[in-house]
């Protein structure tokens, strides 16, 4: 039998989203029958997922905010309230395909920090997170989509053990709670994106593995939950303030640090003269956790 898997699910208000993601988890963990648990945390911040939960989905556990506090923090409580030794982080607008568990347990060997899936865009084309990779263009972190293309469901000949990526999908990987109790995501990089990236990051910096195994698929089914409720201005400032801290944080080489520095000093120079105050709004918000970089 493999072993349990406590699954847990930040979401916000959308009930159709989250009933098709749990109806797809109630066929894997009925293929399985491995005692997993399934734990919804409710983060709209009025707690109005409880009795529709309890209603049609009386084998979940809730966990309810009484304010939104966040992706990070409303995995966290959730990974806090975990019965088991794994957790599979999963959004609500990504749906299992059977075997996708046992998969991702069989892949998450003792160096491995996190394991994703092999996300196909709405079932179909594989979606630009399934093999992720992180480069620096013009002095800035940039995500890319891998060069690396796999059949999904396949044993990769190249990597029978797993695909090497730059990050697991904060909305859908396997990983120890006792490492993420441990080490859980940056607070910094609150209230949403990137703090997956840096999570991983500071991991293979430690000589940890992260991994895609293709043989795990889900299919992202993307309705951008954060976009529904938050204005485009927000969330893209959230990304461009975190998208520097995370320059700031694992940029320590002095080659690296210098060209970037650089080209943070042109930019802030061209928005300036252009008065261009979105974009140093961000470089603003991202100065306030100064500190991060000195330390």
């Amino acid at each position: 039998m493999s072993p349990a898997v406590s699954i847990v699910i930040p979401t916000l208000a959308d009930r159709e989203l989250l009933a098709a993601c749990l109806d797809d988890l109630r066929v894997e963990l009925a293929a399985r029958d491995s005692r997993d648990e399934v734990i919804v945390v409710d983060d709209s911040g009025d707690m109005q997922l409880r009795g529709w939960c309890a209603a049609n989905y009386p084998e979940v556990e809730y966990v309810g905010h009484e304010a939104n506090l966040g992706f990070a923090a409303a995995l966290a409580s959730g990974v806090h309230t975990a019965r088991h030794a794994l957790v599979f982080a999963l959004n609500p607008d990504v749906r299992v395909r059977v075997g996708c568990l046992d998969a991702l347990v069989e892949t998450l060997a003792d160096d491995v920090h996190a394991v994703s899936p092999y996300a196909l865009l709405f079932g179909a084309a594989p979606a630009e997170e399934s093999l992720p990779e992180l480069i620096t263009e013009d002095g800035f972190p940039v995500i890319r989509l891998a060069a690396i293309e796999v059949e999904p469901g396949s044993v990769v000949s190249d990597h029978p053990d797993g695909v090497p990526v730059a990050f697991a999908l904060g909305g859908a990987s396997l990983f120890r709670r006792d490492d993420f109790l441990q080490a859980p995501f940056d607070p910094r990089f609150e209230p949403f994106y990137w703090e997956d990236v840096d999570w991983c990051q500071s991991a293979l910096r430690r000589g940890r593995r992260v991994l895609v195994d293709p043989r795990a698929v889900v299919e992202h089914h993307h309705r951008g939950t954060i976009g529904a409720r938050i204005p485009d201005k927000l969330v893209r400032a959230a990304i461009e303030k975190n998208r520097l801290l995370f320059a700031w944080k694992h940029y320590d080489s002095p080659e690296l640090l210098r060209e970037h520095l650089a080209a943070l000093a042109a930019r802030i120079l061209e928005h300036g003269i252009c008065e261009e105050r979105e974009e140093l709004i961000w470089f603003l918000l991202a100065l306030e956790d100064t500190g991060l970089a000195v330390r």
